[in-house]
């Protein structure tokens, strides 16, 4: 009995699936359906950014309307849809430039939203780079159409850039106010000798990995509500590669700054699911990492009451999400290629770490020849020191020298006066005694005695002089 059970409850269920899906999917095709019929459209306008421009380029790009606006037909058809007016179609699988050799090259879409990306051709010598994208806002009343580009080209030698945006909205009612313009995230600029004929890789082989995009940048949830963000790395033209991404959930915040015992879970394709109770009005990041790099997207979450007034304040689209893209560069090289692409930062860091060094060798060099200068002006202040203290020192010898030899002579010449005195002093003693002998003591008494210095005459009794203190002589 239960293997007879079992054998019919297979095919029942087999078939309650099938039937289901089926049934969402006619509800589903049912709710594009209603997109049929008459809509409001505005002008699209064109802004452009002129990036390098000169006179070989030609004429400078104008901003002004690329479509007018007026009454349109949307349609439906294979899930994309036709808008048609009386200036000129669109569709969501294309974007809203006319140039003849842009043509689509990656598309993607859900229940709400569809992105084309374009570009030129290899042989097209104008290389150009187009992002579209078309959403359809809650209640199917109201559709949003935003486009970035950029153009790049060389003419005679002379670069030619410039970015553009266009935005447009559609609506059922007679009267259209724009919605808030919706950007998506454009390629990075090319450099200049990539411009002259070359067009965007063709992907069947892709490049090194270049960036990693998740998208939305921003994105406004309910309570309970689940969301799936989406995170591609590309390579240096755009084209997918095969690079793992990996996503976590960061710190949460809540704006009573009190904790809660709850957190958002993410999956490894990053779907986000958030807990219905005790999670509101709380902020946190979805993280997106790739070769060790990491892309952020901020999420906000309200109640359901206060989601609308929010959403008003927040400047998202009608979805509750920001038209941008969060971009990390990845600073990747290869092996064996001779040109490694860096991202701006980094190129900018290695600049910047190269002028440093170089001024930091310069600096060195002018400090090693300061050095060694001053060590030879120290040298040569040392042996001028030396010279001097030298010829100093011969100076003193000679002075001392010159003195001693001065006093000798200035001795010997008293002491030549002293015996010449003495002598005279003698031969008038004689002659005035009226004999050629003269008693000794009493000569030596009235001749008295004489310093060998000065000159200075003392009697008898005296020893030194008192002058300079000189041992006496006698006159005899």
């Amino acid at each position: 009995m239960n293997l007879t059970l079992a054998t019919f409850a297979r095919p029942a269920a087999l078939v309650s699936i099938v039937g289901f899906a089926l049934l969402w999917s006619a509800n589903a095709e049912s709710d594009v359906a209603t997109i049929d019929g008459q809509w409001t459209m505005t002008a699209v306008t064109e802004t452009f950014s002129v990036k390098d421009w000169s006179e070989p380029c030609g004429p400078r790009p104008v901003s002004g309307t690329l479509i007018p606006g007026g009454q349109v037909t949307v349609t439906t058809d294979h899930g994309e849809l036709s808008v048609s007016g009386e200036a000129r179609a669109v569709r969501t699988n294309g974007c809203l430039d006319a140039m003849p050799t842009l043509v689509p090259w990656s598309h993607t879409r859900d229940t709400r939203s569809w992105r084309t990306r374009c570009v030129t051709p290899p042989n097209d010598p104008r290389h150009a780079i187009v992002n579209t994208a078309f959403f359809l806002a809650p209640g199917d009343d109201s559709i949003s159409i935003a486009e970035t580009g950029r153009y790049a080209f060389m003419i005679d030698g002379a670069r030619c850039v410039a970015d553009v945006t266009r935005a447009a909205s559609l609506s059922r009612g007679t009267v259209v106010r724009p919605l808030p313009t919706l950007e998506t995230q454009l390629p990075p600029p090319q450099p200049a000798d990539k411009l002259s004929g070359i067009a965007p890789h063709t992907c069947d082989v892709s490049g090194p990995a270049a960036r990693l995009e998740v998208s939305p940048s921003r994105k406004l949830l309910r309570a309970g509500e689940s969301f799936a963000f989406r995170a591609v790395v590309v390579d240096g033209h755009g084209c997918p590669t095969n690079t793992p991404i990996a996503w976590a959930i960061g710190p949460v915040t809540f704006s009573d700054g009190g904790p809660s015992g709850v957190r958002p879970l993410i999956n490894g394709s990053g779907r986000v699911t958030l807990p219905v109770a005790d999670f509101g009005d709380a902020t946190f990041d979805v993280l997106a990492t790739a070769a060790d790099r990491t892309a952020r997207a901020s999420v906000r979450v309200t109640s359901l009451a206060d989601f609308q007034a929010m959403l008003a304040e927040s400047g998202l689209d009608p979805n509750g999400e920001s038209g941008e893209v969060s971009v990390t560069d990845l600073a990747t090289t290869t092996i064996g290629v001779s040109a490694a692409r860096l991202g701006d930062g980094v190129r900018r860091r290695l600049w910047f770490v190269a002028v440093i060094g170089t001024l930091s060798v310069a600096l060195g060099g002018v400090a090693l020849v300061a050095s060694g200068r001053a060590r030879r002006a120290r040298k040569l202040e040392k042996a001028a020191a030396e010279r001097h203290a030298e010829r100093v020192r011969d100076y003193e010898r000679q002075k001392r020298e010159a003195e001693e030899q001065h006093a000798a002579q200035l001795r010997a010449h008293r002491e030549s006066v002293a015996i010449a005195q003495q002598q005279a002093f003698a031969a008038a003693e004689r002659s005035r005694l009226g004999s050629n002998t003269v008693d000794a003591p009493r000569l030596a008494a009235a001749r008295g005695k004489i310093c060998p210095t000065c000159g200075e005459r003392f009697d008898g009794a005296s020893t030194f002089c008192g002058k300079d203190g000189s041992q006496l002589v006698p006159l005899n």
